[in-house]
This record gives C-alpha cells, sequence and structure tokens, in this order.
C-alpha cells in the first residue's frame, strides 16, 4: 500500500509480490443444454473474442494473475468498470467487501490457505452483471477447477441457473474452505495442547504466539465477510428466488467466527496452562529435593557426631556396634519412605 500514497484515487497499482506476467483469461460461456470454455493468453485475443459475447448468454469470465497492471487496466475499461473498482482489484490487501453501482455489483473476497503452520491469503474479486460473471485473481484455488466440473456436467444447477447463482457457488466455495483452514488449527492446537501438558519447552510459548497471531489475521479476514454477505442479500442485482442461498452462507460464516472465537480462548488460555504445568514441575522437583535432604539430614547428623574425635569413645571400638549402625542408617530412609507414602506425600 505504500507504493499508492500521494497518488490520486483510482491510480492502478498493482500492490502484490507476484511477478509481473501477462494474464491467462478463461471464457466459459454456458447454457442449460450446452457449455464453452476458450482460453486466451494475448489481451487482443481475447479483446476480439469478448466483442462476441452477447448480453444474453450467460458467460463467466476468470483473469489471472493480475499482476500487470497495464493489462489489468485495458480490461477493466473493455468490460466498463470505474476506475476505483480497477484499484480495488489490484490492491490485493483490499479488506472483504461489497459495493453496488448502476450496472454490476463488485465483490472482494479472501480465499484462506493453512499449510506448514503458515496461513496466506489470496484476493479474489467479482464483478456480476447480467448474465456475466467477471472474476480477477491473483492466485486462486486452481482457478476453481471443482467449479467448472460442475459447469461441465449435463445435469448441473449451475448451467440452468443465472450468474447470481454462480456467484453465490464461488462464494460458498470460498467460505466453506475456512472450515478445512479451520480443522488444520484445531488439530494443530490439539498438539500443542499435550505438548504444554506433558512436555512444556521454550518453542511452546513462539508457537503460542504464532497461533494467537494466525487466528487474528483470519479473524481479519472472515469477520468482514458478515458484511459482504448481507450486502449481497440487500443488492437488487441478486434474484429473489437466489437470497436463500446467500443466507446460508452467511449462516457458515457466522458459525466460522463462532469456531474461530472458540478457537482464539482456547490458544489464549495455553499461556495459563504453559506457566502452570512449568510452576507444578517445579514443585514436583522441589519436592522429590526436600525427600532426599530430609532422609539424609539424621544420617548426616549420625556420621558427624560420630565422626568427631573424642578420647574416651569406646562405641567405635565395638564391632557389634559397628554393625548395628550399618543397620539403623538402612533402616533410617526405609522407615522415612514408608512414612512420605503413609502420609501421601508423592
Amino acid at each position: 500500500m505504500i507504493r499508492k500514497v500521494g497518488l490520486a484515487p483510482g491510480s492502478a497499482i498493482y500492490t502484490g509480490d507476484i511477478a509481473i506476467h501477462d494474464p491467462k483469461m478463461s471464457v466459459i460461456v454456458y447454457g442449460s443444454r450446452h457449455v464453452q470454455i476458450n482460453e486466451y493468453d494475448l489481451y487482443s485475443d481475447f479483446e476480439n473474442a469478448s466483442a462476441e459475447i452477447d448480453n444474453e448468454t450467460k458467460s463467466w469470465i476468470h483473469i489471472e494473475p493480475i499482476s500487470n497492471q497495464d493489462a489489468i487496466w485495458k480490461l477493466s475499461k473493455l468490460f466498463g468498470l470505474h476506475s476505483l473498482v480497477a484499484e480495488d482489484v489490484l490492491s490485493v490487501s483490499h479488506r472483504p467487501k461489497a459495493e453496488e453501482y448502476e450496472e454490476y455489483l463488485f465483490v472482494v473476497l479472501k480465499y484462506a490457505v493453512y499449510k506448514e503452520m503458515e496461513l496466506n491469503f489470496y484476493q479474489i474479486t467479482f464483478v456480476l452483471k447480467d448474465n456475466q460473471l467477471i472474476s480477477f485473481a491473483d492466485n486462486s484455488p486452481e482457478r476453481f477447477k471443482e467449479i467448472k466440473k460442475r459447469l461441465e456436467k449435463e445435469d448441473s444447477r449451475i448451467r440452468k441457473e443465472g450468474s447470481s447463482y454462480l456467484l453465490f457457488s464461488l462464494l460458498d466455495f470460498i467460505v466453506d474452505h475456512y472450515y478445512l483452514v479451520l480443522e488444520e488449527l484445531s488439530n494443530e492446537i490439539e498438539e500443542l495442547e499435550n505438548e504444554i501438558i506433558y512436555t512444556p519447552t521454550k518453542k511452546s510459548i513462539e508457537h503460542i504466539h504464532a497461533l494467537k497471531r494466525t487466528l487474528i489475521n483470519l479473524k481479519k479476514s472472515i469477520w468482514p465477510m458478515r458484511e459482504v454477505v448481507n450486502v449481497l442479500l440487500r443488492s437488487e442485482s441478486i434474484k429473489p428466488e437466489y437470497k436463500i442461498y446467500y443466507r446460508d452462507v452467511y449462516d457458515h460464516v457466522i458459525d466460522i467466527i463462532d469456531i474461530l472465537e472458540g478457537n482464539r480462548d482456547t490458544v489464549s488460555s495455553f499461556l495459563d496452562i504453559y506457566l502452570s504445568t512449568l510452576s507444578n514441575r517445579m514443585n514436583e522437583i522441589m519436592k522429590t529435593l526436600s525427600i532426599i535432604s530430609t532422609i539424609f539430614i539424621p544420617l548426616s547428623f549420625l556420621t558427624r557426631y560420630f565422626g568427631m574425635n573424642f578420647k574416651y569413645e569406646l562405641l567405635l571400638e565395638s564391632e557389634n556396634f559397628y554393625t548395628g549402625s550399618n543397620i539403623l542408617m538402612i533402616s533410617i530412609p526405609i522407615l522415612l519412605l514408608g512414612y512420605f507414602k503413609w502420609r501421601k506425600w508423592f
């Protein structure tokens, strides 16, 4: 975002870190009885093909990657998008949102990926027109391979419904993927809990703080999704018969937030558990050392007392006393350990 400081509103500046590549454009024209998929690598070829797409024909245009800001700017103008929309498409750190313009609906979403204890977000933006859905992505989930497979099926409901239903399918796909992220995090939290209880180390503290940061970042991404779905539910661009599906997505978002808040509370309690576990371990160590010290106190007294040099000490010259003293020093630890066990001190 630093690159945009001081620039005029609507400046098309790419804020991501992916190397500059020409965007690849996937055009899917579909209907209840047909589906046609075309791939374009050059902007000029796509420009010629886009002129042939009839507004009455349902289509989905996916553009990826968006690192070439000049090409994305040209495409946004080709689709008749506002300069502020083009700016938001290229600002990959934008928070999720939904805005309704006069001729289209603009939606910004975050696709979450959690792998090898690292959370990454990839921005995906949608522009919904009457019979056309346009999507921009820096790194989409295999370009929505699963949704494309559903479109290719002859009996697929997506082919029979309008673009509003296609947007719902993509939104539902992105939101449901948060469940997979939370499942990975839940497994990691469970392992960390066992580690803290049984074998806490300094790395456990680092792991706790890393998880807290991950959950905070996840909350920043999923929390605005409530408002996004609310805007879509109020939008006139979404047909009334499809709003029941968007309400289902809203329920999923609320459920994800509840699970996320529960995980945050659990991780926050880990620090107290860690300190309590360390305190208990220290108490166990001190108890063991105290027992050992207590056992050796009478033995030290006997050895020191009879180790003194007395002129009239006759006991040390007795063979029976030597044997008895050994039996006494062996009996004392046994009796003390028995007493401690009887008192349940260990």
